[in-house]
């Protein structure tokens, strides 16, 4: 089908737009959508205590 595309010029300048010119852009990206399981606590792990984004390098 026909995609459609709104645009408007917000300057006070005039636009002229030619036939056949690109004025956009379609990016088609994949929707991930999570499934979050809820907990009351989490388990004991092996990584330390550096907190979030710590390499535990100083």
């Amino acid at each position: 089908g026909q995609l459609l595309v709104s645009c408007w010029n917000r300057s006070k300048e005039v636009f002229i737009l030619n036939p056949m010119e690109r004025i956009a852009q379609l990016v088609i990206v994949p929707v991930v959508q999570a499934d979050f399981h809820i907990v009351d606590e989490f388990a004991e792990s092996d990584r330390g205590e550096g907190g979030f984004g710590s390499t535990g390098k100083h």
